[in-house]
């Protein structure tokens, strides 16, 4: 077979399939297996895994391997034809998955992939879950298949992974705004117990907390907890219920009287007496706080 012809097949198809091919999607485009080996022999396509082969190009590609684990789920079908969630595919997920979302320092020893039916491999590289993913819990990461961050906090704990590394991805999930704190709370009751949180109302939002806790993160205060609280108890009232709430607010505003309880924009402010304020001098310092005037020492003000 005509070397230049097969690389030339093979470099089309594998432009859209981050510069990989399959031994299978190989032979359904007429290159033979003797083809692939005489070719990567020559140096003009790579070895990547069994039966995956990538042009040079391609080789220093970031998450090679888990692309490469992905294509032999289903070796013969185009990565684009290929739904996730159908029978003979898979996800990213796990210590994988948190790698590919770049979220806290869990390093993967093994590509880690959810799959909708047993499965076994050969290849120590790679590790295989059974598991059933909901449409919530798949999104795309350099056009691979992924766990969400929350289902991939989830799955974590559900391996009962060191809480310090599950934190770790949880804080980094947070600070991009990848996880609804609250919804994960709910989800997370079922592996409670196995962290130790027993007894008591809403384990898996005291999980959530404990984790957090453990690492010091300060963007979920009381503040946040509190604002996350009324949220989840305004989403469970009805219209009516909230046109009184409102009501309610409006006479609590109108029945402050004192100039200190004033809102910042009330008519009633520019009627209030104000307090003479010392003279400031200014420090010089962009947003530096303005520092009163004193005299020296042994000297009284000015009469």
């Amino acid at each position: 077979m005509n070397q230049l012809w097969a690389l030339r097949v093979i470099g089309e198809f594998a432009a859209d399939q981050w510069g990989l091919i399959t031994a299978a999607q190989a032979a359904e485009l007429g290159v033979q297996r003797v083809t692939l080996t005489r070719l990567t022999a020559s140096g003009l396509l790579e070895h990547v895994t069994r039966a995956v082969y990538c042009i040079p190009a391609a080789a220093t590609a970031p998450h090679l391997m888990d692309k490469a684990a992905w294509l032999r789920l289903d070796p013969s079908r185009p990565a684009w034809q290929r739904d996730p969630l159908d029978s003979a595919g898979g996800v990213i997920s796990h210590r994988s998955a948190a790698a590919m979302h770049d979220l806290g320092d869990v390093i993967p020893v093994a590509v880690e992939l959810t799959v909708p039916r047993r499965r076994t491999t050969r290849d120590r590289g790679v590790r295989l879950r059974t598991g059933v993913l909901a449409g919530r819990d798949v999104t795309t990461v350099d056009g691979l298949p992924v766990t969400t961050a929350e289902r991939t906090v989830l799955d974590l704990l559900a391996d009962h992974t060191d809480g310090g590394q599950v934190a770790g991805v949880l804080v980094a999930a947070l600070r991009r705004r990848l996880v609804d704190i609250g919804r994960l709370g709910d989800r997370a009751e079922a592996h409670a117990a196995r962290y130790g949180v027993t007894g008591g109302v809403r384990p898996g939002h005291r999980l959530v907390e404990r984790l957090l806790e453990e690492t010091g993160y300060g963007g979920h205060g009381e503040h946040d907890r509190r604002l996350a609280s009324l949220a989840r108890q305004l989403e469970g009232l009805d219209p009516a219920q909230l046109r009184g709430m409102s009501e309610a607010l409006h006479e609590i505003q109108g029945s402050e009287r004192e100039c200190g309880n004033e809102l910042p924009h009330s008519p009633r402010t520019a009627a209030c007496p104000q307090r003479p304020r010392p003279p400031h001098r200014d420090t010089g310092r962009p947003g530096a706080a303005a520092v009163p005037l004193r005299p020296p020492a042994g000297q009284g003000l000015p009469r």
